[in-house]
């Protein structure tokens, strides 16, 4: 036992196992490493995702698969809670309020389809379109393609 302890030590000095040095410190200093800051790129590829994954989750609560809407919901509370991350790294606090907002109403929407209450998960989705129309109405503009864009105005 006594050998295993021993090596178990020596592999977290050592980092063994872990990705870097800063984690490797993390795990046996038990501070963590600083964040990285999320870039405006960044926003778009999970905006890229939520859109059509949000139409997706509407597709699936019509037809009534519950199963797969509650995975697409999940996917949809991944996703904006990155986008929570963005918006708290770029001090927009009413941004990030929204995306958590988006956040609890597509894990609702997860939970409610998973327990096969269509009615329940397509009131959440509802919501959560409606909080999605607010932040854009403040932070997001046409491209001229047919999508959005953050505005420029908002990473001041």
């Amino acid at each position: 036992m006594c050998v295993y302890l021993v090596l178990a030590a020596l592999i977290l000095a050592a980092g063994v196992g872990c990705a870097n040095r800063d984690d490797a410190v993390a795990a046996t200093t038990g501070k963590e490493k600083p964040q990285t800051q999320m870039t405006p790129q960044d926003l778009e590829q999970l905006m890229r995702k939520i859109g059509p994954g949000y139409q997706v989750l509407q597709k699936h609560l019509q037809a009534n698969e519950t199963a797969e809407a509650g995975k697409q919901a999940q996917q949809l509370a991944e996703l904006f809670g990155g986008v929570e991350k963005f918006w708290t790294q770029h001090n927009r606090p009413d941004a990030a309020k929204w995306a958590g907002e988006a956040r609890t109403l597509a894990s609702d929407a997860a939970g409610t389809a998973a327990a096969s209450s269509v009615p329940k998960a397509t009131a959440a989705a509802e919501k959560l379109g409606g909080v999605c129309k607010q932040c854009h109405s403040t932070y997001r503009e046409d491209d001229g393609q047919g999508g959005y864009r953050i505005k420029a105005s908002a990473l001041r």
